[in-house]
């Protein structure tokens, strides 16, 4: 079952693509959209806290839950 995660700040293509090869690190399969802003990971089951240290290193982005 893939886990997803809200994403804020990301506000372009270039957000995107930083969050997604930050993200890389955790799961080479995740996928990163900005419409709607989230990062779904198909595979890896990772704590929001995991997503926001991958995140902390490039800017200022934040992960939330998806319920």
């Amino acid at each position: 079952m893939a886990q997803e995660f809200e994403i804020s700040g990301m506000h372009c293509g270039g957000c995107v693509n930083r969050v997604a090869k930050a993200l890389r690190a955790l799961d080479a399969g995740v996928a990163v959209t900005l419409e709607p802003p989230r990062a779904q990971f198909p595979e890896a089951r990772l704590s929001v806290d995991d997503v926001n240290a991958a995140l902390s290193k490039i800017g200022e982005y934040r992960a939330s839950e998806v319920a």
